[in-house]
């Protein structure tokens, strides 16, 4: 049985006209998020995905993962966490490799969340008080809920996952941010569909550089991370994700 993608945003990180990368995978009711940047919220708003008889909103979030520390990454994570566990009474579930995974609270969220002021008093948070992490391994797959994900560190300026997603019988390849690498894309080649990352930089892919790829990976494929000039550019060569759509694997 296919399951969904849902494309919460496709731009990189200095992008003024799409919400930055970030997508949810869904399985029947199951929704496991990739990536939380500025303006989550809003962005599942604008977007609009149906769920159930409603929208989906971060109430229905059942997992979060986190690929890295970057802002464009990163940034909502301190919202929705303190929506989820304050307005909502409900911890999120947030998995990410061991190093972000030891500076995610101490070096990002306690800055600004780590102190409540009670009404009478200020209170002392910890990371558990507001979400449940869970580290992933590199070496091993991780299961969540009814997604087996297996790991890959990529080349960037830290560490960083790449991420291949199976329901166990089809595959959704995610290259998260990355410098061309042949390796890697060996490693995603086997996905029924494959969200590459292209923008400038080095420590990011170049779009020639996909676009060289044999037909056959170019065909499962979709560019996301993209800068705004890329915005409305069509290419014989390879597909655009698009802000607010539903893909298919399966």
């Amino acid at each position: 049985m296919a399951f969904e993608v849902l494309m919460n945003g496709v731009g990189d990180a200095f992008s003024v006209m799409h919400f930055g990368t970030n997508f949810l995978v869904r399985k029947g009711d199951f929704v496991l998020a990739v990536d939380c940047p500025d303006s989550y919220r809003g962005a599942l708003a604008a977007n609009d995905f149906a769920h159930g008889k409603g929208a989906l909103g971060v109430e229905h979030i059942d997992a979060m993962i986190i690929t890295h520390l970057h802002g464009d990454h990163v940034n909502g994570l301190e919202m929705v966490a303190a929506y989820r566990s304050m307005a909502l009474e409900r911890r999120l579930t947030v998995y990410t490799h061991a190093e972000a995974a030891a500076d995610l609270w101490e070096k990002r969220l306690a800055v600004s969340l780590g102190q409540m002021w009670t009404g009478e008093q200020y209170q002392t948070l910890e990371s558990k008080d507001l979400m449940d992490l869970r580290v992933m391994s590199w070496d091993e797959p991780t299961v969540i809920g009814p997604f087996v994900i297996e790991t890959r560190r990529t080349l960037h300026h830290i560490a960083t996952m790449a991420l291949k997603i199976s329901d166990g019988e089809h595959t959704l390849g995610y290259s998260c941010d990355t410098a061309f690498d042949p390796e890697l894309i060996e490693w995603l080649s086997d996905s029924d569909l494959i969200l590459h990352e292209s923008t400038l930089g080095t420590a990011h892919t170049p779009l020639y550089r996909l676009m060289s790829l044999p037909a056959e990976l170019r065909e499962k494929m979709l560019v996301v991370h993209y800068p705004d000039e890329m915005t409305g550019m069509t290419l014989e060569e390879l597909r655009f994700a698009d802000e607010g759509c539903v893909y298919t694997v399966g």
